[in-house]
């Protein structure tokens, strides 16, 4: 039905009313409950002392497996960026390297009891950030910054560390810091 608007002075016809979208809710299958919750095999909520122990020994194969892999990423991507500092095709790639392995270091590090190699791995993922290639300082700074996560690794350097551990990880920021300029 139209309308005379008296503060326009035109002859409105009112919008259609919108029509209401149905919603359904569909109830997750008792499968996927199961699956998701582990009804049958799973935990309890208050773990034995047999599930605790079950537990701890899950949580140690895994972090002896972080350290393994860990490893090997930190001996690839030093070795990848000793080859950028005298073949500067490999440079973008050195610095990619560098990236991924800060981020998953700096991921998983706290998780297994390494703060220490999270705190580094986010000073170089900082460092490394929005770069796409890096000058022969830069590739140094990225590489004392591996072989201090190396250390902290094959020291099994769990926690933060004493006040020698904190200072390394205080100067690499500084150093990384003083050479982040310019980026390229």
């Amino acid at each position: 039905m139209t309308h005379f608007d008296w503060g326009s002075g035109a002859i409105v016809k009112p919008e259609e009313p919108k029509k209401k979208k149905h919603v359904q809710i569909i109830p997750a299958q008792t499968d996927l409950k199961q699956r998701a919750v582990n009804f049958i095999n799973g935990f309890d909520i208050n773990l034995s002392p047999e599930q605790l122990e079950e537990l701890e020994q899950v949580v140690q194969r895994s972090s002896e497996t972080f350290v393994r892999d860990v490893g090997k990423d930190l001996m690839d991507c030093r070795r990848l960026v000793i080859q950028a500092l005298g073949d500067k095709s490999k440079r973008p790639d050195a610095v990619t390297a560098c990236s991924d392995l800060a981020y998953s270091v700096k991921a998983l590090g706290g998780t297994f009891q390494y703060p220490l190699m999270t705190q580094i791995a986010k000073s170089m993922e900082n460092f490394v950030a929005d770069r796409t290639t890096a000058n022969e300082k830069q590739l140094l700074v990225s590489q004392l910054h591996i072989d201090s996560l190396y250390v902290i690794l094959a020291g099994r350097v769990t926690g933060f560390g004493s006040t020698v551990e904190q200072a390394t990880v205080a100067a690499l920021t500084k150093l990384a810091e003083r050479y982040e300029k310019p980026r390229e």
